[in-house]
C-alpha cells in the first residue's frame, strides 16, 4: 500500500472497513457490531458497503469476513476493489480461544464483537499512525507552500535574462532568491512521513535551485537561470502531488 493509496480523494476518511453482508447469522451480527466499535471515535475510519469503495478511490480498504460462506471480500471483488487486508472473524476469535466448533455464540455477540474490534484496530495501528503523520505534515507544509507558490509564480513570469533589467527589478528577484533560501532552511525543521522523505528532500533541493536560478537572472547568466528553473520544475512535482490542495 503506497502513500497515495491511503489518502482519500473524496473528502471521506481514508480507512474503510467493509463488513460481510448481513445474512441474519450470528457471525454477521458479530462482524457488523465489531466494525462499528472499531470505527467509533476514530475519525480516520468509516464503515462502508462494497459499493462505497470505488476502484479509483485512494483508500485503505479492510474486508471483514464472518466465515468462508459469508465474505465481504466477495462483495468487494464484484465492484472491482481489492482490499488492502482481509480479516477473518472466525479465525481471529478461534485463535484467541473465544469460539469453538459447535458452540452457540448467539448470546456472546457483544463480548466477541469487542474482541474482534480490538483485533481490527490492532491491525490498523501502523496505517492510522501514518495517516495522522501525513495530516500533521500537510498542516505544517501549508504556510510553506503558500510562500513557495508566490515565489515560484513570480519567477515563472520572468523572461530569460538579457541584460536589460532595471536595478529595481534585479533587487526584487534577488529578494525572491533569498526567500527561497529561507524556505530551504525552514524545511530542516520538519520531519516528513517516512514514505515522503524522498519527495521532501527533492522539494528542499528545488528551493535551493530556485535561489540559484534567481541569482543567475540577477547576474544575466541565462544558462544558470534556465537550468536551475528546469531542475526545480522536476523536483517540486513529487511532493506537490502529495500535499498540494
Amino acid at each position: 500500500m503506497t502513500a497515495r493509496q491511503i489518502d482519500s480523494d473524496e473528502g471521506l476518511p481514508p480507512v474503510r472497513l467493509v463488513p460481510c453482508a448481513d445474512r441474519g447469522r450470528a457471525g454477521c451480527a458479530i462482524v457488523r457490531r465489531a466494525v462499528a466499535l472499531a470505527a467509533e471515535g476514530v475519525p480516520e475510519i468509516k464503515v462502508c458497503t462494497p459499493e462505497e469503495c470505488k476502484p479509483n478511490v485512494k483508500a485503505f480498504v479492510v474486508a471483514v469476513d464472518s466465515s468462508q460462506s459469508c465474505r465481504a471480500l466477495a462483495g468487494l471483488r464484484e465492484v472491482g476493489v481489492k482490499p488492502a487486508i482481509v480479516i477473518s472473524a472466525s479465525e481471529v476469535l478461534a485463535k484467541a480461544g473465544l469460539v469453538r466448533p459447535g458452540v452457540d455464540v448467539r448470546g456472546e455477540t457483544e463480548n466477541l464483537a469487542r474482541a474482534l474490534a480490538g483485533a481490527i484496530r490492532d491491525s490498523l495501528k501502523t496505517v492510522l499512525e501514518e495517516v495522522r503523520e501525513r495530516r500533521e505534515y500537510r498542516e505544517q507544509m501549508a504556510p510553506i507552500l503558500d510562500r513557495f507558490q508566490k515565489i515560484w509564480d513570480a519567477l515563472e513570469r520572468l523572461p530569460s535574462p538579457n541584460g536589460t533589467a532595471e536595478p529595481k527589478e534585479r533587487k526584487r528577484v534577488e529578494l525572491l532568491g533569498k526567500r527561497s533560501r529561507n524556505l530551504f532552511t525552514k524545511l530542516d525543521e520538519l520531519v516528513p512521513p517516512v514514505q515522503w522523505a524522498e519527495p521532501h528532500d527533492l522539494f528542499q533541493d528545488a528551493l535551493l535551485c530556485i535561489a540559484f536560478a534567481a541569482e543567475g537572472w540577477v547576474s544575466d547568466d541565462a544558462d544558470r537561470w534556465e537550468q536551475n528553473m528546469e531542475k526545480a520544475r522536476v523536483q517540486i512535482r513529487p511532493l506537490l502531488r502529495r500535499v498540494a490542495p
